[in-house]
């Protein structure tokens, strides 16, 4: 009886240890932080792939002033995702006709936020509420996020000012690189992309 007694209490010691070694933590990453961050930015995202949830700091959305998970947020809904590590008046047309497209496609649920990648918050805030003001954006909530790397492993390139990146439930349709001053067939071609993930 002991002997039976004392296999079951390591069995069953054993089988904590290891179940607990294998469980995912549930806990929330600080905005623009990760573990393993540098590692995971050497993988970029492919066509067809789902994008991993981050928080963002919400400035001129619903959430202003709060953090979330866009990603989470609007889960397999169409999305348009702008990533920007500057904030000038060819991103701020950008956003504003693909503001114009989610309102056109209200129906299809069409869903965009946009994430500009910065290690000084505070530094950028004022840029997003005068483009919101200046061009009247309504649909598209304007987010930092506090690393210049973007979240960790979406892959975004270095050297790219903006990254486009495009999804639907069947993953990422569209993942654009623009760097320098984007012109307007640029943007043309971005806004027009929109189309392969309301299919």
């Amino acid at each position: 009886m002991r002997t039976a007694s004392f296999l079951f209490a390591m069995s069953l010691g054993i089988t904590l240890t290891f179940g607990c070694s294998k469980a995912p933590s549930t806990d929330q990453p600080a905005v623009g932080s990760s573990p393993n961050m540098r590692m995971t930015h050497l993988v970029s995202l492919q066509l067809g792939e789902q994008p991993g949830a981050f928080q963002v700091e919400d400035v001129t959305g619903p959430a202003a002033g709060e953090s979330l998970c866009y990603r989470c947020k609007y889960g397999s809904r169409p999305t348009v995702v702008i990533f920007a590590r500057e904030v000038n008046p060819s991103v701020a047309n950008l956003v504003q006709q693909i503001d114009q497209k989610v309102s056109e496609n209200e129906e299809k649920k069409l869903a965009a936020f946009m994430v500009a990648l910065n290690e000084d918050p505070e530094e950028i805030k004022p840029q997003l509420i005068d483009v919101q003001t200046s061009h009247h954006i309504r649909h598209i909530p304007l987010t930092v996020f506090n690393d210049l790397h973007g979240p960790a492993g979406y892959g975004l390139s270095p050297e790219a000012t903006v990254q486009v990146m495009m999804w639907n439930r069947e993953g990422i349709r569209v993942n654009e690189i623009l760097d320098g001053e984007i012109s307007d067939d640029q943007i043309a071609k971005v806004v027009h992309q929109t189309e392969s993930i309301l299919k």
